[in-house]
């Protein structure tokens, strides 16, 4: 194994570069998902639609469909850290421009031109992490940056159970950001002279990546598990309104149940690098915890409807950083078209995001947000069934074993 590579893998920065990668994304994606928590201010004294709220709750992910696969071919071309860097410091300008906005249309622009920082992550982490980490952590890597996102969604959910004003909210949320771009400068880097960090044929990777059959199955699972993802991160408030409580318990356990599904990354991401298979360890989140999330949001208010939810969304949170993680364990990728790779599944991942419970779900539902949550959870099982006939790929699995008889120095790294 290259000695480079073997020191790369172990050092004690890779979990530092976690924690940058990973506040940035809790900071982001919590200013972002937040305005889920002002419905009346937005429908009532702005006079937005049911529809164009929930439009607003996924904006930055249609920000990323647009702009991610640029981001990855502009990172696999210039640098993963500076192209990265570039978006984050985009979304903070129009994070800083949303607090003097005073109509629906104007936080709405402001919130797409902050899915830029968003952009330029989810096409990357997988590059970027894969640098750091190797196959024998990526997963865990990427459930770790993954969690991120519930870290800052439940924090901005409890802050706006207390901060009733929305633009006081954007204040709080811009300084936070302020702050978490300033660690990204400070500390994020490539390991140095790392194959992942540039490439000088990036048109030649968009041809050889769209061509991967692994990385489209891999997308079409991304899809259908990301569109449920997202759309819990900004419209539980109404959802739980929608069954009856008032808005601010609502708030209050919209951030409660976050908090509670965060740990589910924590868990399902090390124990499928740990046993080296990820479909297992999948089975077990699509199925049996969407099966508690349709029963909890199905059923009537009673005192098992949270409890229900609760325990559905520990189980299968870690689901979408499973599934992510898998673009890192493709061996049919070369590592210098990673940032290309992480474009195009992003691109599928946040088009669906903003499209599918905006376009599809919230009209086919007719307004009934607990209808809406069934949906949700429909979609998330369609994505796992389409993981459980792709190939196993975790380091274990057939295809990494038949590299590691060959003799890959990739597959075959490992972590301390």
């Amino acid at each position: 194994m290259n000695e480079n590579k073997e020191l790369q893998y172990r050092s004690p920065k890779r979990w530092l570069m976690v924690v940058c990668i990973g506040l940035m994304h809790a900071c982001l994606m919590g200013s972002l998902t937040v305005v889920g928590a002002y419905s009346g201010t937005f429908m009532g004294e702005m006079g937005a639609t049911q529809g164009e709220f929930v439009q607003l709750t996924m904006i930055g992910f249609l920000t990323g469909a647009l702009f991610s696969i640029p981001m990855g071919i502009l990172a696999d071309k210039f640098g993963v850290t500076k192209i990265m860097g570039i978006g984050m410091f985009l979304s903070l300008c129009f994070a800083v421009a949303r607090i003097f906005m005073t109509s629906f249309w104007g936080v709405y622009i402001c919130c797409f031109g902050m899915g830029l920082g968003l952009a330029g992550m989810n096409a990357n982490s997988v590059k970027f992490l894969r640098a750091w980490f190797g196959i024998r952590q990526v997963t865990t890597a990427m459930t770790l940056y993954v969690s991120g996102a519930g870290i800052g969604v439940t924090a901005c959910m409890a802050l706006a159970s207390v901060i009733q004003d929305v633009n006081q909210m954007f204040v709080v949320t811009g300084i936070i950001y302020l702050v978490a771009t300033v660690v990204w400068f400070a500390f994020a880097r490539m390991p140095k002279n790392a194959v992942f960090e540039k490439d000088e044929y990036s048109m030649k990777a968009v041809k050889s990546v769209l061509g991967n059959k692994l990385l489209l199955a891999v997308s079409l699972a991304m899809v259908l598990s990301m569109c449920a993802s997202a759309a819990y991160s900004g419209n539980v408030p109404s959802g739980l309104i929608g069954k009856g409580l008032d808005p601010v318990t609502a708030a209050v356990w919209a951030s409660f149940i976050n908090l509670v599904g965060m740990p589910s990354n924590w868990i399902m991401g090390p124990l499928a690098d740990k046993i080296g298979r990820i479909k297992p360890v999948l089975c077990i989140g699509v199925f049996v915890g969407n099966a508690l999330l349709i029963a909890g949001w199905a059923m009537p208010l009673s005192g098992a409807t949270l409890p229900l939810i609760i325990i559905g969304c520990f189980v299968s949170w870690g689901n979408v950083a499973l599934i992510k993680g898998c673009v890192g364990l493709i061996p049919s990728i070369k590592p210098e078209y990673m940032g290309t790779a992480g474009g195009i599944q992003t691109f599928f991942q946040n088009l669906a995001a903003f499209i599918i419970p905006s376009f599809i779900i919230t009209p086919l539902c007719g307004g009934n947000m607990v209808m809406f949550f069934v949906c949700l959870s429909v979609c998330v099982i369609a994505g796992g069934v389409v993981m459980l006939v792709t190939p196993e790929l975790g380091a274990k699995g057939k295809i990494h074993q038949q590299l590691a008889d060959q003799g890959d120095s990739d597959t075959l790294s490992t972590a301390a």
